[in-house]
């Protein structure tokens, strides 16, 4: 199992490298420039100082040239600094990630906690009155732009019921808080950003699970264990659920990017400093090391992701295991 994982790691090192190369040759084909920002749509800034603005960033070179010396810093772990505020990219990840996982994560755990049981009920008796509600309630997600469901949410609960915040992560008296308070405060802004991005989700994923959970009770093995007269909860979580799993694992493997980028209409709507934020903006202000800086943390997360997946199925289902050996 070691063997196999380490030869499929292997094999990621080319692919992280094609898809940094075709996003940097993508971002630089885009148009605008960093130097517009700060200079291109000043009257008062020159054409020469808006040369030697270029020439600062380097972006007068080839850009084969520019990807060159990109790579030759990030082999170093260097992701250079933003144009922006010239600040270090890491720094301004590192303040930014936090919120993002804490966001994230919560999402991830409401998403998981409610779909699974959700499609095995559904499962269990399909076309049932449970099976017809969800699936009601499946399209109803579906068809939500999640841009416009937050901003409904955020007109009838914090508009006119004045129950939950809108915007921010804190309130003003933050700071005189206790530790609980504070725990308190985070948590109730945090309520409609994170219930907007679970609900968006809930609906594929208990898609998923249902139709993963149908395939394996209409299995063989399944007929035998009933059989034998196995009880159905035995049955249906150990024989059934444990099978079923797998497509989901591989969802949640490839959710993992989302830890870092999958929250940016959440956080621009509801003024949240996350990284999805940061990405929006650093894209608006064609902040290119910021920029690269998010898509090979991406990259490189969408790759362990797929790695977390091939790891749950061989957990999960022997088999794998025992291909892996061969």
């Amino acid at each position: 199992m070691g063997t196999y994982l380490f030869r499929r790691l292997l094999t990621l090192i080319p692919v992280l490298l094609w898809i940094t190369v075709i996003s940097f040759g993508i971002m630089h084909l885009a148009p605008g420039k960093p130097t517009d920002v700060s200079g291109g749509f000043n009257p008062k800034v020159s054409l020469e100082a808006r040369q030697r603005l270029e020439q600062l960033y380097g972006l007068d070179q080839p850009v084969h040239v520019q990807y060159g010396r990109w790579l030759s810093r990030i082999v170093r772990l260097d992701f250079g600094r933003s144009f922006l505020d010239d600040r270090p990219v890491m720094e301004k990840i590192a303040e930014r990630l936090p919120v993002t996982l804490t966001i994230n994560a919560w999402s991830f755990l409401l998403i998981f906690g409610i779909t699974i049981p959700l499609g095995v009920l559904a499962a269990v008796k399909p076309g049932g009155a449970f099976d017809r509600l969800t699936t009601l309630l499946v399209f109803i997600g579906f068809s939500m732009p999640s841009f416009w469901l937050a901003l409904l949410c955020m007109a009838l609960f914090g508009v006119r019921l004045h129950w939950l915040p809108i915007s921010g992560l804190h309130s003003l008296d933050y700071e005189s808080f206790g530790l609980v308070g504070r725990c308190l405060d985070t948590a109730w802004h945090l309520i409609l950003p994170v219930g907007i991005t679970a609900f968006v989700s809930l609906a594929g994923m208990s898609r998923y699970m249902r139709s993963a959970m149908l395939d394996v009770l209409r299995q063989d093995y399944i007929r035998t264990a009933r059989a034998k007269g196995l009880p159905g909860a035995w049955i249906l979580f150990h024989h059934g659920l444990r099978n079923a799993l797998l497509p989901v694992i591989t969802i949640l493997g490839l959710s993992l990017p989302d830890l870092i980028g999958g929250s940016v209409i959440a956080e621009t709507i509801f003024s949240i400093p996350g990284m999805g934020r940061l990405f929006y903006e650093a894209v608006m202000a064609r902040d290119y090391p910021v920029v690269m800086a998010l898509v090979t943390v991406g990259a490189m997360l969408t790759m362990l992701g797929n790695l977390l997946a091939d790891a749950g199925y061989a957990i999960a289902d022997p088999r794998i295991r025992v291909e892996a050996h061969r």
